[in-house]
């Protein structure tokens, strides 16, 4: 099965995985389309060099807006792409609402009319409203791009009702995202313990973190908040933050007010090859964020990462994040300082039997978010859009 999979954010090897193991798939004739530099949270992402035995043909082509998800588009490569792969299914994991998708629909017009479209989508709010400019631009692009679509993969389960009110009547399934879990088990314990003394945290002292961005929409006003309730009641906790964003300023200042800057340590910015040792100095990871405009939590990959560490995880009701914790770490209400607080409370002192169960459930969870499942689960639908295309191109009529 000839397929074509296209993503800007493949230019990274941490979200090539995705290819790495789609591309092992049985009856798998893969080619990647990504580009030559992308740009992700205002750092520059160029592409990174592949390894030697990568089961698929690479065409790296040029971008115009990089970072701009919605609005970029390719510059080159397009065309290259689709003579070399001669696609029978399409894979696109860019918005179906972007220009990125438009551009591919044009392109699929003009050089495989009958192969269709597989694509996946992390908007779980609307497909009609956007905080974004050219909103009108968005959401005309969706009407169009919709109907033409064969299948749709969601990251979240309000994907599904999205598409669904927005009229797409092809086949959807959910199936989250994926994370490299394998790189989270393991840390070596003189690397984790190096690292706990570059941040002066003490062998005895339980460890709150936050992993992300530091923007109002993802909380952490409410963690700081939550931290500053409980530490009086602990002598041997710290607070880790690592991030950066147009927020940390008026983070550390609210730390400061609340008079807790003392215990609370933060790194503004870690390579992502370094983030399962910062993962692994944690007791505790909070993900706290609040729905914002037209934005709420879409999935939260920091999460999976944190369980696949052996970190127990906390997350508001916000977007996806209670379908990807489920029953493996704890919910609070959003917006809820009081509630987070007594989730931490509740995670500091939970019996070693139940912490241990609590983790087995969480390594579990992880596991179904590994790249090799969202792949099995990808080349499924792949694979049904290949076999129906005559049928699902009729009803795109």
């Amino acid at each position: 099965m000839r397929t074509l999979i296209v993503n800007s954010m493949f230019a990274s090897t941490a979200y090539r995985r995705c290819a790495d193991e789609l591309g092992k798939c049985p009856g798998m004739e893969l080619t990647m389309l990504t580009v030559d530099r992308w740009r992700m949270n205002n750092r520059s992402m160029p592409f990174e060099p592949m390894a030697a035995d990568v089961p698929y043909a690479t065409v790296v082509g040029k971008a115009a807006w990089r970072g701009f998800e919605n609005r970029g588009f390719y510059t080159s490569g397009l065309r290259r792409a689709f003579q070399i792969s001669k696609p029978e299914v399409l894979f696109l994991m860019e918005e179906p609402f972007s220009v990125f998708a438009l551009e591919l629909m044009i392109a699929k017009s003009i050089f495989a009319p009958q192969a269709p479209i597989v694509f996946f989508t992390w908007n779980n709010l609307s497909l009609t409203e956007f905080d974004y400019r050219p909103s009108f631009f968005y959401r005309n692009v969706a009407r169009q791009i919709l109907p033409r679509m064969a299948f749709a993969l969601t990251a979240n389960a309000d994907g599904v009702s999205v598409l669904r009110s927005n009229g797409f009547d092809k086949p959807v399934h959910t199936i989250g995202y994926g994370v490299d879990t394998a790189r989270y088990r393991f840390v070596p314990k003189e690397r984790i313990n190096t690292l706990r003394e570059r941040l002066s945290i003490a062998a005895d002292d339980r460890v709150i973190g936050y992993v992300g961005r530091l923007l109002d929409m993802k909380g952490v006003d409410l963690l700081i908040e939550a931290f500053a309730q409980i530490r009086e009641k602990h002598s041997n906790i710290k607070l880790l933050l690592v991030g950066s964003g147009e927020s940390e300023f008026s983070l550390l200042q609210q730390a400061r007010d609340r008079g807790i800057m003392a215990d609370v340590r933060h790194v503004p910015s870690v390579a992502q090859h370094e983030v399962p040792d910062y993962m692994h100095v944690l007791d505790v990871l909070v993900l706290p964020s609040r729905r914002k405009g037209m934005w709420a939590e879409q999935f939260g990959r920091v999460l999976v990462e944190a369980m696949a560490a052996g970190t127990i995880v906390i997350g508001s009701d916000s977007g996806a994040i209670p379908e990807v914790i489920a029953d493996a770490g704890f919910v609070f209400p959003e917006n809820d300082a009081r509630a987070l607080a007594r989730s931490m409370e509740t995670a500091l002192s939970l019996h070693q039997e139940e912490k241990r169960s609590l983790l087995e459930r969480a390594s579990n969870r992880a596991d179904y978010f590994s790249w090799e499942r969202f792949a099995k689960d990808s080349f499924e639908a792949l694979t049904y859009a290949h076999r129906h295309r005559t049928a699902l191109q009729t009803r795109s009529l």
